[in-house]
C-alpha cells in the first residue's frame, strides 16, 4: 500500500499547497481511494504535480461534515465521474464552531451534494468489501478531545452540541496489516482504535489522520491530557502518521513518548507500507 499525503496544513514540498485541512490519496493492490478532500481544490492542483490522476479513482471516503475535510468534494465529484462517495447523512447537517465572543461560525460542507448521483449516504458503520470497511458507530469512553466544546451542530431546528455521529473511519486490508485512516479523531482516537480492533478482530498495524489536540481546551480538568495520550497510545503496538489537527507543537509532546512509533506526515509525503 502507498499513502499520498495530497493535502495537509503543512509542507513536505515547496512546490505544492498547502491549507488547513487533509487529503489522502490511498494505492492498494486493487484499489484507488480518495480520503477526504481537504476545503478547496488544492487537493486537485497538487495531485497533478505529483502525477496522480484523480479521474482515476475508484471511490472516496469523507470523514466528517466539516468543511476543512470537505470543501473541496464538489471539485473531486466535478473532475472524476465514476467513483462512489461515501460520507455519513448526517454530514450534511450544519455544524459550527463557536468563537470566544459567542458567534457560531460555519463550518459545514456544501448541502446540495447530498443530492449528487455519485454520493453514497450512510447510517453508521459500511462495509464495502472484505477488504474496505467505514466504522462510524464508536464506543466514546476514553479521553474525547477536549476542542471538542466548542463545536455544534443544527438538527431539528436546535443548536447543539456536535455529537460526532457524522464522523467515519476507513480501514484498510492489504496482506497482513490492517490501516486505519481518520480524519480528525473527534470520537477519540484511543476510542477509534479500540472499536476498530473490537470489530476486525486484529490489531491495527498504522494509523493515519489526526487526533485533535493542536489546541487543548484552557478548561479541560485534565491539564496533563496529551501526556496521558501518549502513554495509551504507547501501549499499542501501531505506528501513527499524523497531522493536521494534532498540530506540531503537540506532536512534539507524544514524539517524547512514542519516539519512532510516531511519525508527522506534510503535504507530498509518501509513506508506502
Amino acid at each position: 500500500m502507498k499513502v499520498t499525503v495530497l493535502l495537509e496544513n503543512d509542507l513536505e514540498r515547496e512546490d505544492l499547497i498547502h491549507a488547513h485541512g487533509i487529503s489522502f490519496y490511498i494505492e492498494t493492490e486493487e484499489k484507488k481511494i480518495l480520503f477526504d478532500f481537504g476545503p478547496d481544490d488544492s487537493f486537485r492542483k497538487n495531485s497533478e504535480k505529483l502525477g496522480i490522476d484523480l479521474k482515476e479513482v475508484d471511490l472516496a471516503v469523507l470523514s466528517h461534515g466539516h468543511q476543512d475535510h470537505g470543501g473541496g468534494l464538489s471539485e473531486f465529484l466535478h473532475y472524476n465521474k465514476k467513483a462512489k462517495v461515501y460520507i455519513q447523512e448526517e454530514a450534511f447537517l450544519p455544524h459550527y464552531s463557536k468563537r470566544e465572543n459567542g458567534e457560531m461560525n460555519p463550518l459545514g460542507i456544501e448541502e446540495t451534494l447530498k443530492h449528487h448521483p455519485q454520493v453514497v449516504l450512510l447510517q453508521g458503520d459500511h462495509v464495502i468489501s472484505e477488504k474496505l470497511q467505514l466504522l462510524s458507530v464508536v464506543d466514546r469512553k476514553d479521553m474525547l478531545p477536549p476542542g471538542n466544546e466548542t463545536l455544534y451542530m443544527e438538527k431539528g431546528g436546535k443548536i447543539l452540541p456536535d455529537d460526532f455521529q457524522h464522523e467515519q473511519h476507513l480501514v484498510v486490508r492489504e496482506g497482513e496489516k490492517t490501516i486505519l485512516f481518520s480524519g480528525c479523531g473527534h470520537q477519540g482516537i484511543l476510542n477509534i482504535l479500540r472499536t476498530s480492533e473490537e470489530k476486525m478482530h486484529c490489531n491495527i498495524d498504522a494509523v493515519f489522520g489526526g487526533f485533535h489536540i493542536k489546541k487543548p481546551s484552557k478548561v479541560h480538568p485534565d491539564p496533563f491530557y496529551v501526556e496521558h495520550l501518549a502513554r495509551k497510545l504507547s501501549e499499542k503496538e501501531a505506528k501513527y502518521y499524523t497531522c493536521h489537527c494534532t498540530g506540531r507543537k503537540m506532536y512534539g509532546k507524544l514524539l517524547e513518548t512514542l519516539k519512532t512509533d510516531i511519525d508527522y506526515v506534510r503535504t507530498g509525503r509518501v509513506v508506502e507500507l
